[in-house]
């Protein structure tokens, strides 16, 4: 009996359409090269119109400046409170980054610098930001003139720093206010306390009369060793009359003078804090008004008020200067070539795909 053959699997690890793969990956550059004529007319024309506006195109200066946070203290071990430092350093970079900055920057651009420049366009060009893990501030402005960047930069800083002296200055007006307080109560209290001792001083006599006989038996013995007894009588009558100081009234007049010595020292310094308070209002127009003239003060009070206005946690790190002013032209046209040819390429492949689509 003949055997019959038994068709057998042919041992191929590779899989069926593998072939067909690779056909379709040549059909696909088959597909792109029927165009390649428009592609490279394409990619030409965008990349020569790239180039002549990126090396045409004017040079744009960067300008940088720094703010440094000082880190809180605390008083007990002279330890920083990182807490409080990130806390702080997070509301300093929202503060610098607020409106209000670039509408009086803006607005001084455009009163000074002459030239035309809407709060969006200005923050477009100004950037800020806070390296990771510092203290440090940086602050960058673009401008195709370098001294409109470094201006741009001068203000940013100049009108962030003013707007935290003015928050000192009314901060420096609390505190003020509420020592004032204090010290109005407490000498309203030793006024009252003054005059009441004052009145019960007048209402006292300083002195007091005295009338006392004379005890003394030797003596007596003595004038009466001849003396009839009619005049032993009249001599036992003799009393010897005066004054002395009241003592109560002496209490009352060292009480009155403490009390005055008290309310002349809380006078004073009621006194000196108007005064400070006085200098502080007028710093506080002149921010506004700069023509204003503070009245004169005394030098204990105008250093007073500065050391309050002194303790901020910001300041400026140098003076800004320009960074690196390169246009990469040469690299943005590299970019888009490569762009552009890509893009070709895809819109060839895609009007291949739709006429087979079609068919």
């Amino acid at each position: 009996m003949k055997q019959e053959d038994t068709p057998t699997r042919p041992d191929n690890s590779q899989p069926a359409n593998a072939g067909e793969e690779i056909i379709s990956l040549s059909e696909i550059a088959r597909m792109i090269l029927r165009h390649r004529l428009k592609i490279a007319l394409f990619t030409i024309l965008a990349t020569t119109f790239s180039a002549a506006v990126f090396f045409l195109s004017p040079r744009q200066y960067t300008a940088e400046g720094l703010l440094q946070i000082i880190p809180p203290v605390t008083v007990v071990d002279d330890k920083i409170d990182r807490d409080l430092f990130e806390t702080t350093i997070i509301s300093r970079l929202q503060t610098i980054q607020s409106a209000f900055i670039a509408k009086d920057v803006c607005a001084d651009l455009n009163a000074t610098g002459g030239v035309a420049m809407t709060i969006s366009e200005l923050q477009g060009r100004v950037k800020i930001n806070r390296p990771p893990k510092s203290n440090l501030l940086v602050i960058t402005a673009s401008s195709s003139s370098p001294a409109q960047a470094i201006t741009i930069i001068k203000l940013w800083i100049n009108k962030y720093l003013a707007s935290i002296r003015k928050n000192n200055i009314n901060v420096a007006l609390s505190q003020v206010r509420s020592m004032l307080r204090k010290v109005q109560s407490g000498l309203m209290e030793a006024q009252a306390k003054t005059e009441e001792l004052k009145t019960l001083a007048a209402q006292t006599h300083p002195v007091v009369d005295l009338s006392r006989g004379i005890d003394n038996t030797q003596l007596w013995q003595e004038l009466s060793a001849n003396v009839p007894a009619e005049k032993l009588k009249s001599l036992s009558q003799i009393h010897i009359k005066g004054q002395e100081q009241n003592t109560e009234y002496l209490a009352l007049k060292t009480m009155v003078y403490n009390a005055a010595q008290i309310s002349a020292a809380a006078e004073a310094n009621r006194n000196f804090l108007q005064e400070v308070e006085n200098y502080l209002e007028i710093k506080d127009r002149q921010i506004e008004t700069p023509s204003v003239t503070a009245p004169p003060a005394s030098s204990n009070a105008v250093q007073f008020a500065e050391n309050m206005l002194k303790m901020t946690d910001v300041i400026e790190m140098g003076e800004p200067a320009l960074k690196s002013s390169s246009r990469n032209a040469l690299k943005k046209t590299v970019v888009v070539f490569f762009v552009s040819l890509l893009a070709a390429s895809f819109c060839a492949y895609l009007a291949e795909w739709f006429k087979t689509i079609k068919i």
